[in-house]
């Protein structure tokens, strides 16, 4: 046996490969199985700004309503699914199970959707947490999904580009002005951003007002442009 079969085979039995939804045992692409990819929730129709989900009856080309009222700061959020079944729980035991392996197949699900659909940024940056939540979660699961879409992608990640310095109450707890109130200041830049194109990573978008202030703290530092990519967004925000 070959020195390179011999190691796929030694990995192959410590490592089986099975669909990290329903445990069906085989080689799949992004670790799910055919029915199982088929049952997710593709956020195909959205706002091609903010990533919204659209209702069936307004063109994918067209911006939400509240983008057209107020055009974020970003110049356009790409997502791969709604935060539904199935994907929440695959986010969920990625962020509050410590199962980090998730973060790969994830990755790998985002970079399927966004194709070529993207122009390629300078920069990937994953939205920073608090100190005080790192310190209680251990990781910061974005770092983890932005890690693994940098090297399949092969563009380089900054961690440290930014800091969030104000610990800040759930978004989805407040209204759209105590939600601005609530991140303003949040950000700290901490390197040169001048000229460049960056895409802000996250694993769910879910108010939309984080990666706001985020883009816009970027963009005042000198940011030429602010893209948004994440894993999924929530069909209502």
């Amino acid at each position: 046996m070959k020195v390179d079969n011999c190691i796929k085979y030694v990995r192959s039995l410590l490592y089986p490969r099975s669909c990290i939804l329903c445990g069906a045992e085989g080689d799949f692409a992004h670790h799910l199985c055919r029915p199982c990819q088929n049952s997710l929730p593709f956020n195909y129709h959205a706002c091609p700004c903010c990533a919204l989900p659209l209702p069936p009856h307004v063109p994918s080309t067209q911006w939400c309503g509240r983008c057209v009222r107020r055009q974020p700061p970003f110049t356009n959020s790409l997502t791969a699914f709604t935060y539904e079944a199935p994907v929440n729980r695959l986010i969920g035991m990625l962020k509050f199970r410590q199962k980090l392996h998730l973060a790969e197949p994830l990755a790998g699900l985002l970079m399927e959707r966004l194709g070529e659909k993207y122009e390629q940024p300078d920069i990937l940056v994953p939205v920073p947490l608090h100190p005080l939540r790192l310190r209680a979660r251990g990781f910061n699961q974005s770092v983890e999904i932005t890690r693994a879409v940098a090297r399949q992608c092969r563009l380089p990640f900054d961690w440290r580009l930014c800091r969030r310095v104000k610990e800040t109450k759930a978004q989805s707890e407040l209204s759209e002005q105590e939600r601005h109130r609530n991140l303003h200041n949040a950000f700290q830049i901490c390197a040169d951003v001048k000229g460049a194109h960056l895409a802000l990573v996250d694993d769910v978008i879910t108010t939309g007002a984080t990666v706001t202030e985020l883009s816009k703290t970027l963009i005042r530092a000198g940011a030429e442009r602010v893209d948004v990519w994440a894993v999924a967004r929530t069909p209502k925000s």
